[in-house]
C-alpha cells in the first residue's frame, strides 16, 4: 500500500532548471490498466484508483524558464504546454509517465529533448483570457 498524501522529501542534489507554472488545468480520465500496460517501462507499475489507471491531459503556461545559475531571457523562458500522462510507480516511488509533451516554445522543445531526453513536441498553442474564463 503506497500513502499518496505522505510528505514527500526533496531528491539529493542540486535542481536542473527553475520554473513557475500557472493558469494550470487536471483533466483526467479511467483507462484500463491492460490497455496502457504495453505503453510503460517494464520496470514501471501503473498507479491505480478505484481498480482503474488514469489518463490525464494537463494544459498551462511557464514562465521563468532558467538553468539553474542563470536569469530567465525574455521571450525563450515563457511556454504554453500541454502534458498526456500517467500515474506509475517505481519501487514503491510514485512518479509520472509522459505519453507527450507539447510545447509553444521551440528552444524550451529542443532543449528538452536533447539535454533530458524527454518526449517533447512544438505545438501551436496560444493562451486567450477574456472576462473570467480562458480559451
Amino acid at each position: 500500500m503506497i500513502d499518496r498524501l505522505s510528505i514527500r522529501t526533496r531528491p539529493p542534489g542540486w535542481p536542473v532548471m527553475y520554473q513557475t507554472w500557472d493558469k494550470l488545468l487536471f483533466l483526467h480520465w479511467p483507462v484500463a490498466a491492460e490497455r496502457l500496460r504495453p505503453l510503460i517501462a517494464p520496470r514501471l507499475s501503473l498507479d491505480a484508483f478505484e481498480g482503474q489507471a488514469w489518463v490525464s491531459v494537463s494544459p498551462f503556461t511557464m514562465w521563468g524558464i532558467r538553468p539553474v545559475l542563470l536569469p530567465p531571457l525574455p521571450v525563450v523562458s515563457q511556454s504554453h504546454e500541454l502534458n498526456v500522462r500517467t500515474y506509475v510507480h517505481c519501487d514503491g516511488v510514485p512518479g509520472v509517465w509522459f505519453f507527450s509533451l507539447d510545447a509553444s516554445n521551440t528552444l524550451a522543445v529542443l532543449g528538452a529533448r536533447v539535454a533530458l531526453g524527454l518526449p517533447y513536441f512544438r505545438a501551436h498553442m496560444r493562451l486567450q483570457e477574456e472576462h473570467a474564463g480562458i480559451q
